[in-house]
């Protein structure tokens, strides 16, 4: 089998042995979708390991019938032409739907927690300011997580780990979610609530919630004017479940006291490159009340390590499936 990666850099060692029993891999860094392109072209592979910041699309797909796997270390598939890949009959290896091993994986809900110290403490315009050579303390007066109201939209594996850490600062836990048996048996000191309710009464609203179709835009212009006057938004799951426009301009009116986003709508195509024409980048240059991070949640070394194991083995559980049948019906 041969087989294309994407990632070599995140990929050890002990990974690589692992996964050259599967055939003879290609480590090649790529750095635009043109690029991967021109990869598929050039070799007939079977199987290709993705990351985030590269597309996978039908024109590839095409380009490239022999692959029969695409493998990508991530919970999000919204890299990959999803509905493409199943007419073509690929089969997808990723994270998602792995509950029970993702419970051990709590990198993104460290950074939700990162980015609401770092708004509520004015944390990224301080340092600034101590670079550029000012030592004051006056414009960085911040205040406690202590007492506030963390609202949570998603009460799955990372809106449950969230809303751990919240209640470890001493904050009052708000959780929504549409799946009511998520919130069932709610431990102590977290409380259900309506949506309507979540948004009013919440110092903090924090995403936690699947990028799908139905999802997209979630949070619009009404439910942003429907948050507390001052109440700060995180957003660390997909950029596509926040209308930006609308964001934006809860933002210039005053009306929200801050945001702080680790995604952004189509992020996961980018490859390093950030579109100059996005207002809310342009926004941030500008106002510190805006914190933005390049989808870095769950970018951690163990976070990593672990993830990277994982759909390794996946994938050699699928070959050794298929081989099996393969004998069985005597190719």
């Amino acid at each position: 089998m041969k087989i294309l990666h994407l990632e070599p850099r995140r990929y050890g060692k002990e990974v690589r042995e692992l996964l050259a029993s599967a055939g003879e891999v290609d480590y090649v860094e790529i750095s635009s979708d043109a690029e991967l392109l021109s990869a598929l072209l050039a070799r007939p592979y079977e199987a290709v390991f993705l990351r985030l910041g590269l597309s996978f699309t039908a024109e590839m797909m095409d380009a490239a019938p022999t692959v029969k796997y695409l493998v990508t270390p991530t919970t999000g598939l919204n890299h990959i032409d999803l509905e493409a890949a199943a007419e073509r009959g690929i089969q997808l290896i990723s994270l998602k739907g792995e509950t029970e091993y993702l419970q051990s994986i709590r990198s993104t809900s460290e950074h939700t927690i990162a980015l609401l110290l770092a708004l509520i403490r004015r944390l990224p315009a301080a340092v600034r300011a101590v670079e550029s050579g000012r030592w004051e303390r006056e414009p960085f007066l911040g205040r406690e997580l202590s007492g506030n109201t963390l609202g949570i939209i998603g009460y799955g594996r990372l809106g449950r780990l969230v809303a751990r850490y919240a209640q470890a600062f001493y904050m009052h836990v708000l959780v929504f979610d549409t799946d009511e048996r998520q919130l069932q048996n709610l431990p102590e000191g977290i409380e259900k609530s309506s949506l309507e309710n979540l948004l009013a009464q919440s110092d903090f609203v924090s995403l936690h919630i699947p990028g799908t179709a139905e999802n997209a835009n979630f949070m619009d212009a009404g439910k942003l004017a429907q948050m507390k006057p001052g109440a700060f938004l995180v957003n660390t799951s997909r950029g596509e479940v926040v209308c930006e426009e609308a964001l934006l301009e809860a933002l210039e009116s005053g009306h929200l006291g801050g945001a702080a986003l680790d995604v952004l709508k189509g992020d996961s195509s980018w490859s390093g490159r950030v579109p100059e024409e996005n207002p809310l980048l342009a926004f941030a240059k500008r106002d510190p009340r805006l914190i933005i991070t390049p989808h870095i949640g769950g970018y951690a070394l163990e976070s990593l390590d672990s993830t990277r194991m994982f759909v390794v083995r996946k994938f050699l559980g699928v070959l050794s499936v298929v081989g099996c049948l393969l004998s069985v019906v005597g190719w």
